[in-house]
């Protein structure tokens, strides 16, 4: 994975219900950064955020995930090392889902993130081979650079969510959250975020299919279904 590839994942992030803003640096290095304000209250932003994880890694205190929510929203911001990825979200945005797609930008671009420098002049990486790489952050280019780019993660979190409503009708809460972890680990599902639509929709089944008595069973595709359909519409 390259710079370049890293920019394009953080802009696909956007297109998550209810992203409003994102931003992603390392140190003083801004790697991306496209917020619904001036450049100049999102660098304020940036300096903040550096300062309070710089407050925190002074008492020696690792953080990975720090939620603050407001009357307007919520400000959402994933670590992982010097690196600090910042999502802005509104009230229609499944935190959980957004963070789950953050946690999983910054692992699968661990090495680039490495690679990168902390300072904040830093506009210019070399590959591995040696061949110099622009960092681009225009907005237009951002844009450019992920309309062939699919969706980091899909609606998973919202989808299990109603797996989870329908089965508490025939059985306890905790009882229908265990029977979709044991499916996904019978099915060695590592990461459901990653399937697709149809691959989903199989997995629902396979979870419910565990529900012995047929009518029930049938009854509760139908309403999955049902639901799923106006999800996805």
């Amino acid at each position: 994975m390259t710079t370049n590839s890293l920019i394009a994942a953080v802009g696909s992030l956007q297109r998550l219900d209810g992203v409003a803003g994102v931003m992603l640096f390392k140190g003083q290095n801004t790697v991306h950064k496209q917020m619904p304000f001036s450049d100049a209250r999102a660098a304020d932003l940036q300096q903040i955020v550096s300062q309070m994880l710089d407050g925190y890694r002074q008492v020696r205190r690792k953080m990975r995930q720090i939620y603050f929510e407001f009357d307007g929203g919520v400000l959402l911001v994933l670590i992982q090392q010097d690196s600090a990825l910042v999502l802005l979200l509104m009230g229609r945005a499944d935190p959980d889902l957004v963070a789950s797609a953050g946690s999983v930008l910054l692992n699968d671009h661990a090495d680039v993130l490495n690679d990168l420098s902390v300072d904040a002049s830093a506009s210019v990486t070399r590959t591995h081979d040696g061949i110099e790489e622009l960092v681009v952050t225009s907005p237009r280019r951002i844009q450019e650079m992920t309309e062939n780019t699919e969706p980091l993660v899909n609606n998973w979190g919202q989808i299990r969510k109603i797996i989870e409503s329908i089965l508490g009708k025939v059985m306890g809460r905790a009882q229908a959250a265990n029977m979709i972890e044991r499916t996904l680990t019978e099915t060695g599902t590592g990461d459901p975020y990653r399937l697709t639509q149809a691959q989903i929709h199989k997995l629902a089944v396979t979870v419910i299919n565990n529900i012995p008595n047929t009518s029930k069973r049938r009854q509760i595709l139908t309403e999955f279904d049902s639901q799923l359909e106006e999800l996805t519409a």
